[in-house]
């Protein structure tokens, strides 16, 4: 990819105003509407095996990562989109404003120089030889800052604050020839990971730096950064025929690509003190890499790379923090068995695209990050990050994404799917990106669909309600009944609904209907009321007539349709009680058996009040609807009897109780540790 070319594209978005096809009419033109149907198709054929099999599971996290680096590698992408949105200008003076946006530079020798506090409520572009000058300055920003060509940004004895209302919300974003020079002063960005890019011949200098929040730092073409005397530099992703030079310094993630071109066989400095270390071509062990590392007197440095496709490397004897696996082209790829906080004695990488083994090393977080046009299949791996990019595709399966990397995130035109996966950490969709999360829970972390992209939730669980930009789609579709009684009916509660931004001509809710079938009986499904008109958040999606249905282990099955004609499909497991005949009266409480104890562990005791000679049958039934437990005993004397049950084998989980008496019926639930 020529990033050069590419950035200049963005930088040009910031002065002319694009217009092109919108996002709503491709999406109308069905492109994306054949994905979608697939992909409904494989999630509910995945489910329904998994539920016959193996019923509902996810893989639990070994550990719970409480020092999260949270990291991404989008911000040089998301520039294109945070740029095209300005809108078109009027010169008018050397120093103008396009809406909320200060730009700096139209004519030689045009400066700003801040000497005092100062509030700006947008982006800052400073352009040709333009110099924004903080000088014993108080300066809060709510925006992104962007130099080009040979502009210049000098900050000393200041205060800079760029406050953010989620992580990786503000950019500093230098390229051309220009240059940012910070000293003796301090960058907050509200307690929030923020994010910092440098290309082209750009340099970034800071010396003195009080930096509080965590920072995500891309190089590429032949910038260069040299910082020294800081208290947290960051993460630092180095590519291309970059210089970076640190010193004194704490808190340090550096990122080594490794192109196409790289062989590698090294080994990292061990320990958390590094007095020392330089990475270049001249490194032993080191061919096919253009950029220079110095580090210097420098703690909690930690090593992190970047194979890409075709790359050779092999890495001993080291403590590896993270691993960021990258895929571009257009080749399908699977990647299966990347687990985090492994040690890996001799390990080679199920990758048919490079080679990558690791010799005697620990590895804390495995991530991984689609480009192009690929399709990566990810299954059954304990991951820190992914992240979809440009126009690739990417399905997750039974995949635990734990938050020691960063997040899920998917940017662009990008489609992605997860399924049965777990995640402790945020969710997001942004440009125009289509993502579906289904059959999944969230433990933890925001669920966003930011700028023009659409989220879909499918029978999934999160902490936090999904939010949404003006222009952003979220979908939810949810089953959450997961048991009723026969001869009776039964209220089917969840969600059909679909929301959008004010300011979105993307779809809307339509209708949603729902079926049922048989769980033995896999071909036929039968409707359930009709197609209904109204959305549902968290209520009664239908009302189930369950008269002359046979009891026993069903499917659901929820349509979710919007106004343009896609459909999602959610999928439960429901079991069909045996219920009261004949009656919808209450049950005599004095009447009703005494189960204890519940939750159990090992022995249950019934004890029923009756007559004598009055005939008891007891039935207990797992989830699925199936007999583990059955007796039946014959009362001896009026009043109250009792007799036991040994569930020490009944495995642990949810299960119900039919007792008959005469022509009497109670059912009641059992939970079992």
């Amino acid at each position: 990819m020529n990033k050069q070319k590419y950035l200049f594209q963005f930088l040009t978005m910031a002065l002319i105003f694009l217009t092109s096809q919108s996002f709503s009419q491709i999406m109308k033109d069905n492109l994306y509407q054949e994905d979608i149907k697939m992909a409904n198709e494989i999630l509910q054929q995945q489910f329904i095996n998994e539920a016959m099999i193996k019923g509902d599971s996810h893989i639990v996290p070994a550990t719970n990562d409480l020092t999260r680096l949270h990291r991404t590698l989008t911000h040089i992408l998301e520039i294109k989109q945070k740029l095209s949105k300005l809108p078109s200008y009027t010169r008018s003076s050397d120093t103008v404003s396009l809406g909320d946006t200060l730009v700096i530079g139209f004519t030689p020798g045009d400066e700003l120089i801040i000497d005092k506090t100062w509030f700006h409520p947008g982006p800052i572009i400073v352009l040709g030889d333009g110099v924004l000058k903080f000088q014993n300055a108080h300066a809060t920003i709510l925006g992104d800052l962007f130099t080009v060509e040979n502009a210049q940004v000098i900050a000393d004895s200041s205060y800079l604050y760029f406050p953010q209302e989620y992580f990786y919300q503000r950019n500093i974003f230098l390229t051309g020839n220009s240059s940012m020079k910070v000293h003796h002063s301090t960058l907050d960005f509200g307690g929030m990971v923020h994010s910092l890019a440098t290309t082209d011949s750009a340099s970034l200098e800071l010396i003195n730096v009080k930096k509080p929040d965590f920072s995500t730092v891309g190089m590429y073409g032949k910038s260069s950064i040299t910082i020294d005397s800081i208290d947290m530099a960051g993460e630092f992703i180095i590519d291309e025929n970059v210089s970076l030079d640190i010193s004194h310094a704490s808190t340090v993630l550096l990122w080594h690509s490794f192109d196409e071109d790289a062989k590698i066989d090294i080994s990292f400095p061990d320990g958390d003190q590094v007095n020392h270390y330089v990475f270049n071509s001249s490194t032993s062990g080191v061919t096919g890499v253009n950029y220079s590392i110095s580090i210097n007197n420098c703690k909690h440095v930690l090593w992190g790379m970047m194979p890409y496709n075709g790359s050779e490397v092999t890495i001993s004897n080291s403590r590896i923090r993270s691993i960021g696996m990258q895929f571009r082209g257009g080749d399908s790829i699977s990647v299966s068995g990347l687990v985090n906080n492994n040690h890996y004695e001799n390990y080679t990488a199920p990758l048919n695209d490079r080679y990558f083994h690791l010799n005697n090393c620990d590895v804390k977080t495995w991530s991984l990050y689609t480009f192009d046009t690929v399709f990566v299949d990810v299954k059954g791996c304990i991951l820190g990050e992914i992240g979809v990019m440009q126009n690739s595709e990417v399905n997750v399966f039974n995949t635990y994404i734990d938050g020691s990397g960063g997040y899920f995130f998917a940017s662009d035109t990008t489609f992605s799917v997860i399924g049965f996966s777990s995640l402790t950490s945020s969710l997001r969709s942004r440009d125009y990106s289509i993502v579906i999360f289904a059959y999944s829970t969230m433990m933890n972390g925001l669920v966003q669909a930011l700028d023009h992209s659409i989220l879909m939730l499918i029978q999934s669980s999160t902490t936090l309600n999904p939010v949404y930009d003006p222009g952003a789609v979220v979908w939810v579709a949810n089953i959450n009944s997961p048991s009723g009684f026969a001869n009776s009916e039964v209220k089917i509660k969840g969600s059909a609904w679909i929301d959008k931004g004010a300011e979105s001509d993307l779809m809307d809710f339509g209708h949603y209907a729902m079926y049922y079938q048989k769980a033995s009986d896999t071909t036929t499904w039968y409707p359930i009321g009709g197609q209904q008109e109204t959305e549902i958040k968290d209520g009664v999606l239908v009302t189930w007539d369950t008269d002359g249905i046979e009891p026993g282990a069903y499917f659901l099955r929820l349509d979710l349709t919007d106004d343009w004609g896609n459909v999602v499909t959610a999928v439960q497991t429901f079991t069909l009680l045996p219920g009261v005949l004949g009656t919808d009266d209450e049950p005599d409480q004095k009447r009703m058996p005494k189960v204890f104890p519940n939750p159990f562990t090992n022995m249950i005791s019934i004890k029923v009040t009756g007559q004598n000679k009055e005939q008891i049958s007891f039935s207990v039934y797992d989830s699925r609807g199936q007999v583990v437990f059955s007796t039946t005993k014959t009362q001896t004397t009026s009043g109250e009897t009792g007799f036991s049950i040994d569930g020490s084998n009944f495995s642990p989980g949810v299960y119900y109780y039919r007792l008959e008496r005469g022509d009497e019926m109670f059912t009641g639930k059992l939970v079992k540790f």
